[in-house]
């Protein structure tokens, strides 16, 4: 398959993770869907012009640069969405490794649901929980302000009388 929603060299794509080059594909495969799409549309418009006698070259050439500009924006979004994605999961938390996946492009809600089954599944018990997020500088700026909450709920699972 070619790779043209987005200009890398080879070195780059060799850098991306396994996570990132699924989500290239996935998009290269959405806006290869949208090239049919946009096929399929020019020539039904077509069609239909034909059947219905009025087809004229500068009728069907309008038609067919409004189905353009549309195809070229969703094309962009995909391609704005894929760099941003690209941009913001490669984040490097000073080098750290962490055993969950830490995805910048994810909303808070879905970065609490991965930090948070991480440590529920991992630590068992409430106290070494709560320790190990304490330890955890990376959940710290990768949760941002919600990190305290998790960190209030672990607290409260450990220490339930205080």
């Amino acid at each position: 398959m070619e790779i043209d929603i987005i200009s890398f060299t080879d070195e780059q794509y060799a850098r991306l993770s396994d996570e990132q080059l699924i989500q290239v594909k996935d998009v290269q495969i959405k806006k290869n869907k949208l090239l049919r799409a946009l096929e399929e549309a020019k020539a039904t418009e077509r069609y239909r012009m034909l059947k219905d006698g009025i087809f004229l070259g500068a009728s069907y050439a309008k038609v067919c640069e409004q189905l353009q500009a549309v195809y070229e924006e969703e094309i962009n979004n995909l391609r704005d969405g894929l760099l941003f994605y690209l941009r913001f999961s490669v984040r490097d938390d000073d080098g750290q490794e962490t055993p969950y996946l830490v995805d910048y492009s994810l909303d808070y809600v879905e970065r609490i649901r991965i930090v948070r089954e991480y440590y529920e599944t991992t630590y068992p018990d409430a106290v070494d929980r709560l320790l190990a997020l304490k330890e955890d500088q990376v959940a710290m700026s990768y949760l941002g302000e919600y990190y305290s909450s998790l960190y209030e709920l672990y607290r409260d699972e450990a220490y339930p009388n205080d």
